[in-house]
């Protein structure tokens, strides 16, 4: 039977390194990552709890995210290594995952797992953990054919500039929060998480863009992200003020940021979107983009 292993916040830093191997591992069996931005941020930040298998080469892993908010669901993101698929790995990372959550969560607090890439195998170990979905996210994709996806032309009134580190934090931080008032995650990104972006390699203020108005306040942005030595550049985040909502600035947000990756020498561009903005995925559908992966959260609370 293999022995896992519990890492308390404090001690996961020890683990970040095998950890994204064995996630690197999970990438090139399955082209997704097992865990996302957020729960590296937490890892590194000495947030979240870890559980991982004994061995020096990790072969599985469960990242747990508890906050101390009882109010603020917990999350829960794990990866098995391809060669150890399939023999009860799964099943023992969620047994000890519910064992360290019945320890450390509150009674009542939400449970909440993501599946990246919608596996049988994950939904079958979610169903058997008596979670049930209630999240989905696309990875749309579109191939980059030329420099150009058209015309990015802002409404009159705006105009288009690169964020400014430091000086714009505050105010991004407010326009992001306004923006995604209702999204579960985008919206509630503190200056902590920002300078833990801020801090990887694959940050470029180059390519993150502000929309502001006539009197220089901040209405709308397109973060982008091209990961090191990927042949992928990603709308990482596209966001309006909801009084600019039907004035065209989202889209021409959404193409200059568009336009810019294209013109970095990449061979297509992602996004992530929840399948209940209905709105932006019409646009991007419109824009040329297609579903090409499927994530599924599953909750404690549905």
């Amino acid at each position: 039977m293999t022995q896992l292993r519990v890492h308390a916040p404090a001690e996961t830093a020890n683990q970040l390194d095998r950890l994204r191997t064995l996630a690197d591992r999970g990438v090139a069996a399955d082209q997704n990552e097992p865990f996302g931005d957020q729960t590296w941020v937490e890892l590194n930040s000495g947030n979240a709890w870890l559980i991982t298998t004994g061995d020096d080469e990790l072969t599985g892993a469960s990242a747990v995210v508890i906050p101390t908010d009882a109010n603020q669901p917990v999350v829960i993101e794990l990866v098995v290594a391809p060669e150890a698929r399939g023999g009860g790995l799964g099943r023992a990372l969620v047994d000890a995952t519910q064992e360290l959550l019945s320890q450390q969560a509150a009674d009542e607090q939400t449970v909440t797992a993501w599946t990246h890439g919608d596996h049988p195998a994950a939904r079958h170990l979610a169903a058997s953990a008596d979670v049930e979905p209630v999240r989905i996210l696309y990875r749309m994709a579109i191939d980059i054919t030329s420099e150009s996806f058209g015309d990015a032309t802002v409404p009159d009134g705006y105009r288009i500039r690169t964020f400014n580190p430091g000086d714009d934090d505050a105010a991004w931080l407010e326009l992001n929060a306004t923006a995604f008032a209702d999204h579960p995650e985008q919206g509630q990104l503190t200056q902590a998480d920002l300078d833990a972006r801020k801090a990887e390699d694959w940050f470029d203020p180059a390519g993150f863009f502000i929309a502001e108005n006539a009197e220089g306040a901040p209405a709308g942005f397109h973060w982008t992200k091209t990961p090191v030595g990927s042949a992928a550049g990603e709308v990482y985040a596209v966001g309006v003020h909801p009084n600019t909502q039907g004035t065209g600035l989202g889209k021409a947000l959404t193409l200059h940021g568009m336009n810019y990756l294209a013109a970095s020498g990449l061979e297509k561009i992602v996004l992530y979107v929840d399948d209940e903005n209905r709105p932006a995925v019409n646009l991007y559908n419109a824009l040329g983009f297609g579903v090409e992966n499927t994530d599924v959260m599953f909750s404690s609370n549905s």
